[in-house]
């Protein structure tokens, strides 16, 4: 029975002139019977990657690419067998969700520097993702193209149309342009990927090993999108309403140069974060979902070993230095293109003054080039805060090297200079990794970390800590010759030890980590992991008030069970053994139960119960305490999907933590850790957030939301004699009420 066709392109055809005929007679019904298809490239060698074997694909899979004027016309044909289970769930845009699925993933300029990958399910739902530094996907970007899906007896198959206006991309030097290509197929039933070539994005080089084909090239067309906006909030605890009006601008004149902007942007959530308690001395990342920040925003994607990210644009109106609140912003630009052999980024935001608080400004400026086996680039951050009376400059110089499709090599140099009426300081850094895949059994990676104690880019980005020194080497083994009888399908083994210190020439914690992944025929897995630490020093969890010795430790063993939906059913199961401080051990278990009582309806239960002997926290100075802690984790997240572009979803999740019998601690002589009269006591952490969402999509980026929220968080020290329980806080869910608000959003594009 064939599904209906469903447009994303605001800016290219209507799906109605598709189907009347494209200039090559393109008719996007899901089924590639068209005459354009005989004289599209074919590509049918499917071999299994996931697990990681390049055996032939259980079941075949034919892609067809063809290039026309309006942009990449790509069709998939899977086949299924009917007694093979066909698992279509609805979902939303960009969900993870467990289901037969098709990816065409892109790289345009064909030299493995930044990728598109666009999927379809079966269940008629779509994704779409930027693919950076080989293998970082970022799914917060949300492309306009076209697709369509068909299902039948014994196949199912996609069409899409892939504008040539959904990313920036180098002008072609002839009627001819190179592009990168991978498509690939997964069967859930099996946890079975297979792709068009042997490339995985498990493997440290993927984009890059892209199949490089030659198509047709056609001039973009210029196009220019306006999408505007209008909101209202109304705050249930205090009564106000708060209206909003703005637009985001999006215009690309030819192929090589975009430009993007917005004035007076919403940034108001229309999709909750994940509930965290943290009280670590690291900050907490977030991704960033806001439209502005996650168009052509990969060429900006610039990351450190550590998880850094030179640019975060989630301090882009971010917490104000005046007061944390939530800053607005006036204006945000964005230029992309390439020009004379350079591929250029530049981003400016400038956030709005409220009385005391004079508005931020951020600069991004980012330049790349190919020359050959070696990219180039440079980026650099401007940051003004005028409330702290403080500036930031961030330089940083990166190459990436790939010799030969067995050899990775990436670098960054940094440098930082910070100006501020208090102290200014400088800062460098530098590091380099080295990946060997001599063969598909095996991977090997080095990787140098030099942080001086001076970098700073965290006015602009996001940074884990500075005084860094690090050395690790990890090695990856693959066992795939199982007979065709045996019940496992592969077996992955991995080593890492790390050796790592702080500029002061103190040592950190040695770590060594071993790993396993065991995938099995049925497509369960079972997955887990041994990370280990000798003493070293803690330079962080004082915050500043000297080092703290950290024993011996096992830092985590987990073991995972996960199995792929059977019938209705689908669920991952383990646990983790830890140790949180110098004596006693934690446990966790965990159990994800995700329920599809009917396509159109899915349900997801989580639970992390937590239970620890030792839980070391930093209070004040040089205080500590270590608490016995209880502590539960709940999550429920409901997706339902009534009719074509109805979406309701509902999110809870509920943190609650109670400590018993707190023990003082002072660093003493050495860093040592010594046990004090100080008096301390237990106590409670209570947080809970809701959020009850309706999208209903009009059409290509006009959507309208309604969202409910309701969150609050509550932390309280225990009274002697009158400890509360888990089951205590969780019956005051209904009292944590620190916000509550109705928001009504439209947008509409034009």
């Amino acid at each position: 029975m064939p599904l209906s066709p469903r447009c994303l392109a605001a800016a290219c055809l209507s799906l109605a002139t598709a189907s009347a005929g494209a200039a090559e007679g393109l008719r996007l019904d899901g089924i590639p019977d068209e005459p354009l298809w005989r004289e599209a490239q074919v590509f049918d060698d499917f071999r299994v990657t996931s697990p990681y074997t390049l055996d032939p694909a259980t079941h075949p899979t034919r892609a067809l690419l063809r290039s026309l004027p309006e942009g990449l016309a790509v069709a998939i044909i899977a086949h299924q067998p009917r007694d093979v289970p066909r698992l279509k769930p609805r979902a939303g845009r960009d969900a993870n969700v467990d289901a037969d699925r098709v990816n065409f993933s892109v790289d345009f300029d064909g030299d493995g520097r930044l990728g598109y990958n666009f999927m379809v399910t079966l269940g008629n739902a779509i994704a779409d993702e930027v693919i950076s530094n080989e293998s970082s996907y970022n799914a917060d970007w949300d492309g306009v193209w076209e697709y369509a899906v068909h299902e039948d007896v014994d196949h199912w198959s996609v069409e899409m149309l892939i504008p040539w206006s959904v990313a920036a991309m180098r002008a072609a030097d002839g009627p001819t342009r190179t592009i990168g290509v991978n498509f690939d197929r997964v069967l859930a039933s099996r946890g079975e990927r297979s792709a068009s070539g042997p490339v995985s994005y498990t493997r440290p080089r993927y984009l890059s090993e892209f199949q490089r084909v030659e198509v047709e090239a056609y001039p973009p067309r210029g196009w220019l999108s306006v999408v505007p906006y209008v909101s209202m909030q109304h705050d249930l605890l205090g009564g106000g309403n708060d209206g909003r009006a703005g637009m985001d601008v999006f215009w690309k004149p030819s192929g090589h140069f975009q430009l993007s902007a917005a004035l007076n942007p919403d940034f108001g959530q229309v999709e909750a974060d994940d509930l965290v308690v943290d009280f670590e001395a690291i900050e907490v990342f977030f991704s960033d979902k806001r439209p502005f920040f996650t168009e052509n925003q990969g060429v900006f994607d610039l990351r450190t070993p550590d998880s850094g990210r030179l640019v975060y644009t989630r301090r882009f109106g971010g917490a104000s230095d005046h007061d944390g609140r939530a800053s607005d912003i006036d204006v945000a630009l964005k230029l992309n293109g390439s020009a004379a052999g350079l591929d250029y980024g530049t981003m400016a935001v400038l956030e709005s003054d409220h009385a005391d608080d004079l508005g931020r400004a951020f600069f991004v400026q980012r330049l790349q080039r190919e020359l050959g086996a070696l990219s180039l680039g440079w980026l650099g951050t401007w940051t003004d805060r005028p409330w702290l009376g403080r500036r930031a400059n961030v330089q940083a110089v990166d190459a990436t090297w790939r010799p030969d499709p067995r050899w990775l090599v990436s670098g960054q140099v940094l440098a930082s200079s910070i100006r501020a009426p208090s102290a200014s300081q400088r800062g460098t850094g530098a590091w380099v990794t080295a990946a060997f895949s001599p063969e598909a059994r095996f991977e090997h990676a080095l990787e140098l970390v030099h942080f001086g104690r001076g970098l700073d880019f965290n006015d602009a980005g996001y940074q884990r800590r500075g005084s860094y020194n690090a050395l690790s080497w990890s090695s990856l083994w693959r066992v795939t010759d199982f007979d065709d009888g045996d019940w496992r399908r592969s077996l992955t083994w991995e080593i890492e030890p790390l050796l790592h210190r702080n500029d002061g020439g103190q040592r950190l914690p040695p770590e060594l980590e071993l790993s396993h992944d065991l995938r099995t025929r049925s497509g369960a897995s079972w997955q887990g992991s041994l990370v280990y630490s000798w003493e070293g020093y803690d330079d962080l969890v004082s915050r500043g008030n000297g080092v703290v010795v950290q024993e011996a430790r096992l830092q985590s063993l987990q073991q995972y069970y996960d199995r792929p939906r059977v019938g209705n059913w689908a669920w991952r199961l383990g646990g983790t053994l830890l140790q949180e401080g110098n004596d006693g051990y934690a446990i966790q278990p965990e159990a994800t139960v995700h329920w599809f009582p009917r396509d159109d309806l899915d349900l997801r239960l989580l639970a992390y119960p937590l239970w620890s002997q030792d839980w070391l926290l930093w209070e004040e100075g040089t205080l500590f305490t270590s608490h016995r802690r209880r502590q539960m984790r709940l999550d429920v997240d409901l997706g339902w999907y009534p009719f074509t572009r109805h979406e309701l979803r509902l999110k809870a999740q509920w943190i609650g933590i109670e400590t018993r019998d707190p023990t003082a601690y002072r660093i003493g002589a050495g860093g040592h850790l010594v046990e004090s009269d100080d008096e301390v006591a237990p106590f409670t952490v209570n947080s809970f957030g809701l959020q009850l969402r309706y999208r209903y999509e009009f059409g290509p980026q006009r959507e309208l939301y309604v969202v409910y929220g309701r969150g609050g968080h509550a932390q309280a020290l225990q009274q002697r004699g009158d400890y509360r329980g888990l089951g205590d806080l969780f019956g005051d869910i209904g009292d944590l009420r620190d916000a509550e608000q109705v928001l009504v959003k439209l947008r509409w594009g034009f």
